[in-house]
Parts: structure tokens; sequence; C-alpha cells
């Protein structure tokens, strides 16, 4: 997939943490500032791969969460009545 406009990340964010509620904050940002844009789904390997390098601390899990609903908000923000 990709993206027409580029994604406003606090927006990304907002949604992120009012889908998943139990996710950290910062983590979320660190996530969203790593990568810039979400990575296609065959990706996660080498997106949660990088993460976990440079942010030891991060679970694999709570970044996959985190990519898949920010692969859902991006999919949102193309929809032209979305808002």
């Amino acid at each position: 997939m990709t993206y027409d406009d580029e994604l406003d990340l606090g927006d990304a964010a907002a949604f992120i943490l009012g889908e998943r509620p139990g996710l950290h904050e910062d983590a979320v940002w660190t996530v969203l500032n790593e990568l810039q844009d979400p990575p296609v789904r065959n990706a996660d390997g080498m997106a949660v791969d990088l993460i976990t390098r440079l942010h030891p601390g991060m679970r694999a899990k709570d970044i996959r969460m985190i990519l898949d609903e920010w692969r859902e908000y991006a999919r949102l923000a193309q929809e032209e009545d979305w808002d």
C-alpha cells in the first residue's frame, strides 16, 4: 500500500492509543518516529527486529499491535469520507 498524502503521526498516535489504551504512549511514539510510515504486513518481522534492536526494552507483541493499528489508521485515512 502506498499513501497519497503523508500520514499525520499525531493523529496516528491518537488513533492507536484510542484503540489500544493498554499500550504505553512512549512505545507508540517510538515505533511511529522510527519508521515514519507503517510497513506492509510482510515486513513486520524486519520492523520488529529494528525496533527491538534500537529499543531493547520494547516487547515484540506491543510493536506488532502498534503496527496493526497503524495500518488500520492508514487504511481509514485513505477513505474519502473518514475524518
